[in-house]
């Protein structure tokens, strides 16, 4: 039997699926699914869910490049002169065209989405408190999907411009003629929204079997964000509420998450012991990773291969003068390693490592889970939104709460500046920077380390709106190039 996909490329990729135990242990190609097929059992279906996150975890999805991406197309890193391995150094030059092979994301955020069609629409199986637990779970991984591909490939919804450039949707069963034209913007917002909404008006399990599956917190950060970045009337108001809801529930005594304390934050980013950094109550959502072959992104793809000095060659590091602005009190700049013979010397100014990716676990090489989505990120989205409601005052109250919390530097105001200086500082390396500037339609510039021709960006600039690939060009007739590619 055959899973037919909604994928928008030709390409057909390999899926790893997840076993009923949360092991993703055989691979198969996602076209020998039954997606057409009525799901037999609640364990098919599953298995169905299980496979999102499979997905989602690949090297050129949330495992290593949505990360990645978020802190080269940003003023956050820098690949070091020393380097002369090729991979990712025509992103982090902002040196692309629409032929280019680096991007990969849109095909791992369709090959979620059409897993997830699957779930959500499927009517064989009894509407049980588990199958609504796993249809909001796939309408929390397709809003995901989609949130994520609108932020790369279209225009900032407060920008006023080219909005009609969203991206294509497709809500239900494949067609195998239908050639999809982009959605507007607006259009994919509410897909998005109606999603997360929905999944918490269904879902009956607060807890998630673990920090590798979408819960209903996850749905209400994630609306937060949404809100935030969407900013039509009222959603400053809502972005405040949602980002309230996470906030509040973490005061349960029984709540799986919590905001990471001072003393155990280093420890939550870099312990090789697994059950002192996954499945944390600071994280909302993770991507699950393990030392089976074919289970991890492996000595090229890994996070750690890129940002820490005990990977491999290729090498980011970050700008002598952002480590230089943590105070030492600042417990995040234990995170870095600024000293010692593994820094490159032909920088100049020198860069930093970070310490947030590790190699090596109790679990073997490359198995550190990823770490997408954090509590810490609702108490900085309150602080955002008072701040576009004009309630600069209260907005400094959080800002400053949050960053005496890390032991950090406090602000004088509650500024748009100041709030997003905080957010660079708690979420580097984790690709968030090139979102924080984008929803505010600011621009950025690398005012050090700068080895290309492009160093300064404007924010309404086409290089923040990733063009789409060429061959998806090639094979959709209906399909619109963003101008400007």
């Amino acid at each position: 039997m055959k899973l037919e996909k909604i994928f928008i490329s030709i390409l057909v990729g390999a899926l790893t699926l997840s076993s009923c135990s949360e092991e993703r242990l055989n691979e198969m190609p996602v076209d020998q699914f039954p997606l057409n097929t009525p799901l037999a059992t609640e364990s098919d279906m599953e298995f169905l869910v299980n496979g999102i996150y499979d997905q989602y975890s690949t090297a050129a999805g949330f495992g290593t490049d949505v990360l990645v991406f978020g802190d080269l197309i940003s003023d956050n890193v820098f690949i070091t002169s020393q380097n002369t391995d090729v991979a990712y150094r025509t992103t982090g030059f902002l040196n692309w065209s629409a032929d280019i092979s680096d991007f990969g994301m849109l095909d791992e955020f369709y090959d979620g989405i059409v897993l997830a069609n699957a779930v959500i629409n499927d009517t064989s199986l009894k509407e049980t408190p588990a199958v609504l637990n796993y249809k909001g779970e796939a309408r929390i991984a397709r809003a995901l999907g989609y949130f994520y591909a609108l932020n790369f490939y279209s225009p900032n919804p407060t920008s006023g411009t080219n909005l009609e450039y969203g991206i294509p949707l497709n809500l239900g069963n494949y067609n195998a003629d239908s050639q999809l034209p982009r959605a507007t913007v607006a259009e994919v917002y509410d897909v998005i929204i109606s999603d997360l909404t929905t999944a918490l008006s269904i879902m009956t399990k607060e807890a998630p079997t673990n920090k590798g599956h979408l819960s209903p917190t996850a749905a209400r950060l994630l609306l937060s964000r949404v809100y935030l970045t969407r900013g039509a009337a009222g959603d400053y108001q809502k972005a405040l509420d949602y980002a309230n809801l996470v906030i509040n529930s973490a005061a349960s005594s029984s709540s799986k998450f919590k905001f990471v304390s001072k003393a155990d934050y280093v420890t939550y980013f870099t312990s090789p012991t697994i059950g002192e950094s996954e499945n944390q109550p600071e994280t909302v959502w993770e991507i699950n990773m393990n030392s089976a072959v074919g289970e991890n992104t492996g000595v090229n793809n890994s996070l750690s291969v890129f940002y820490a000095s005990n990977g491999g060659k290729k090498r980011f590091l970050f700008q002598k003068s952002f480590y230089d602005a943590f105070p030492a009190s600042d417990v995040r700049k234990e995170l870095f390693l600024a000293t010692g013979s593994t820094i490159p010397t032909q920088d100049e100014p020198r860069g930093v490592w970070t310490k947030k990716y590790i190699r090596a676990t109790s679990e073997g090489n490359f198995t550190q889970n990823v770490k997408v989505l954090r509590m810490s990120e609702a108490y900085l989205n309150k602080a955002e939104a008072l701040n576009k409601l004009g309630n600069l005052p209260a907005a400094l109250i959080e800002l400053n709460a949050f960053a005496s919390e890390r032991g950090g530097t406090t602000y004088t105001s509650g500024s748009l500046e100041n709030i997003l200086t905080e957010r660079r500082k708690e979420f580097f390396a984790e690709g968030q920077r090139f979102f924080d500037l984008k929803r505010n339609n600011l621009g950025f510039s690398k005012t050090s380390n700068c080895y290309s021709i492009v160093c300064e960006v404007p924010g309404n600039d086409k290089l923040f709106v990733i063009p789409m690939p060429l061959r998806e060009m090639n094979i959709n007739q209906n399909m619109k190039q963003y101008p400007g590619w």
